[in-house]
């Protein structure tokens, strides 16, 4: 009886072992043949670990050799940040970065054991733009300003409400492609003027450009800044609907009140 059970074992061992070597050799052949991979060609059986290897090595990266920075658009210290945040855990991180500050073009915001106090603080000398070459120079006297926002993408609270924020600040506000309009003034903070492509309010109606509405902004305005092109939509223009193109906006724009107002790429 047991010779018999010994005599099956291995009768079975034998056909599970044809089994594999014969799966192995049409595997081979397989590898050999197919025309779609040159690993598999050039290392037959093996080189389907390669592929194994590959999508496992998207968890052994993220785990073990991957950086706190390295992944993007969420690294792995953004993520962090928010499973502490969906925890209820508190977002209050250390305050060292573990960003390269190494890096050319890296901000530092450099810490002071003994901060000056107000009274024996010193001005911060201000940039002088234009002197020498104009009558009138642009004394800026803060390096962090409002880039431009236009009125009509924003609400007019939204730019009375800047327009006296960056007169408090000691800063300019940039009117954004949609041109001046009264509540930049409100705050009584230096104002730059842009013009754009489309050239807002500082055009006529047929969109060639007003000689004298420059003279009028000119009176109120720091600074011009002009835009050859649209930044932040390359290869495309800017488009306010004509449903938020009101009688104010229009007059301020100097285009037709309710149609679509369209500024060129460039």
């Amino acid at each position: 009886m047991e010779g018999m059970v010994s005599v099956v074992s291995y009768g079975i061992g034998a056909v599970l072992g044809f089994v594999l070597i014969g799966t192995l050799i049409l595997l081979v052949i397989h590898d050999v043949t197919q025309k779609k991979h040159t690993v598999l060609r050039n290392y037959p059986v093996i080189g389907h670990l390669r592929f194994f290897l590959e999508n496992l090595g998207e968890y052994f990266r993220q785990y073990f050799f991957m950086g706190d920075r390295a992944e993007m658009p969420f690294n792995r210290a953004t993520r962090t940040w928010i499973y502490k945040e969906a925890k209820n855990e508190g977002g209050i991180i250390g305050f060292g970065s573990t960003n390269d500050l190494r890096e050319p073009g890296s901000i530092i915001f450099v810490n002071h054991p003994y901060p000056v106090l107000e009274e024996d603080r010193l001005p911060t000398p201000s940039l002088m733009v234009g002197e020498g070459y104009c009558k009138h120079p642009l004394e800026a006297r803060s390096i962090v300003n409002i880039s431009g926002m236009s009125f009509g993408a924003i609400s007019a609270p939204a730019v009375r409400a800047l327009s006296r924020g960056a007169a408090v600040a000691g800063c300019w506000m940039d009117t954004g492609e949609g041109g001046l309009s009264p509540y930049h003034l409100e705050g009584g903070c230096d104002i730059i003027m842009q013009v754009g492509t489309a050239k807002y309010g500082i055009r006529n109606l047929d969109g060639s450009f007003s000689d004298e509405r420059a003279k009028q902004l000119a009176e109120v305005a720091k600074a011009f800044e002009i835009k050859l092109s649209q930044g932040a939509k390359p290869g495309k223009g800017g488009v306010l609907p004509g449903g938020k193109v009101t009688g104010e906006i229009a007059k301020i724009r100097g285009i037709p009140q309710g149609e679509n107002s369209i500024s060129p790429n460039r």
